[in-house]
């Protein structure tokens, strides 16, 4: 991995480095040490000053737990204990994280070869010239233009938010998934983490893995169609024929088994969430609708309730005092803070759309719940306001032609970030 100034947000993590707790039959303690000397790595991620006291504060493990998961990744060679001459240095060096590489490992005489080739003195006399041709073959060295070049060693990583093991309050994720004793939960996010990509594909992408909505119907609200989703798509069973659904695939192989079983732990820990878009675009000249292509915002779920601190909140809140006042005739006249804690008790997923779309489906994107502040993430996340913010103008016009309470209450919430914060006002 190339040295480069270390992020405050988050540490990379060597999947295959990983995956060798598994291939060692280790455990949940073992991998919540990994992840918590790794995010105490210095600008090399490779040296950890972090120890025993950071595992006990971030994982929630005993001291005797943290010494032998400490021991038992080091008789692994999954880390490597360093000598420390000043036991309370805060500041000094702990441990060696090595980082996975199939290359077949030099000789003493081929590295000090490569030593002296980063050094910027080549191979003279024929001795050192065969060992730098066998440092060659085993993929440390090249010729470019007749020079020697050492070759840079790319690991396969995942971007681990600091905030994952670390929090200023309460606990963190990683210490709630130890609590959970098992695993799989931690090396499907670890993967999950390797996968998602915010600023391309709103998160974890939909080829890979994505939820269903299906539509149950829709009413009409002035020039308007208002469609309520529910989870999960219908289909026959080919040998029974009886109606099943799928609420949602996944079109991969997963490193962990039990799949499903260690993602609803991650939703249960609130290490990740559902935000679902309509799903009512046309994406050729076939005049044939791409359910699995994302549209419009409407909401974020964590176990299955929709959550207030998100910018789609505000239009998902928006869209449900939509279809209350048009399919429910409920009366709207009451204090938000009740409104929203009604909306978010049934969590409904409401689309509206134009007229002109004669139907509308519902897919939901998985993505990390802890998220570091890189750029990347910001322009992301800028995008996603920006996204919210459109959809909600297209509510407010919905509203201003057909009510005038909502009218009223969009003109409360719409410079607010989230429902959070309507609810404080």
């Amino acid at each position: 991995m190339t040295v480069k100034s270390k992020s405050k947000g988050f540490f990379a993590l060597d999947v295959h480095q990983f995956e060798l707790i598994k291939n060692y039959n280790l455990g949940v303690e073992e991998a919540a040490t990994y992840f918590c000397l790794l995010a105490g790595t210095d600008q090399s991620n490779v040296t950890s000053s972090w120890g025993i006291n950071s595992v006990v504060s971030c994982a929630g493990l005993t001291r005797t737990e943290a010494k032998r998961a400490v021991q038992k990744l080091d008789q692994c060679g999954i880390i490597n204990c360093l000598e420390v001459a000043r036991l309370r240095a805060r500041t000094a060096k702990r441990y060696s994280v090595p980082i996975y590489d199939n290359r077949r490992p030099l000789s003493a005489k081929e590295k000090k070869i490569v030593d002296s080739i980063v050094a910027g003195q080549p191979p003279a006399n024929p001795s050192d010239v065969q060992a730098a041709h066998r440092a060659k073959q085993k993929g440390w060295i090249e010729i470019r233009s007749r020079e020697w070049h050492v070759i840079e060693h790319s690991n396969t990583v995942a971007f681990i938010p600091n905030s994952f093991v670390k929090v200023s309050e309460g606990h963190s994720p990683l210490y709630r998934l130890v609590n959970n004793g098992e695993l799989g939960p931690l090396m499907l996010a670890a993967e999950l983490y390797q996968n998602q990509n915010l600023l391309e594909d709103r998160g974890v992408n939909v080829d890979i893995l994505r939820g269903h909505f299906r539509n149950e119907g829709y009413s009409n609200f002035g020039l308007f169609k208002i469609h309520k989703l529910k989870e999960g798509r219908i289909y026959e069973d080919p040998e029974t024929g009886e109606e099943k659904q799928f609420p949602r695939v996944y079109n991969r192989k997963w490193r962990t088994s039990d799949f499903w079983e260690n993602l609803s732990a991650l939703d249960a820990a609130h290490v990740t969430e559902w935000a679902v878009y309509s799903a009512n675009g046309k994406p050729n000249n076939d005049d044939e609708y791409g359910y699995n292509r994302p549209q419009r915002p409407l909401g974020v779920l964590r176990n299955g309730k929709q959550v207030l601190n998100t910018p789609e909140s505000i239009p998902a809140f928006m869209a449900y005092l939509i279809h209350r006042v048009q399919t429910e005739g409920g009366d709207i006249n009451r204090p938000l803070s009740e409104l929203i804690a009604d909306w978010r008790g049934r969590s409904p997923i409401i689309a509206v759309e134009n007229t002109s779309v004669s139907h509308v489906e519902g897919v939901s994107v998985l993505r990390m719940a802890h998220r570091a502040a890189t750029e990347n993430c910001k322009v992301w996340f800028r995008e996603l306001c920006d996204e919210c913010d459109g959809t909600f103008l297209f509510l407010e016009e919905a509203a201003q032609s057909n009510s005038e309470q909502l009218v009223n209450i969009a003109d409360k919430i719409r410079k607010s970030p989230n429902l959070n914060s309507v609810i404080s006002m």
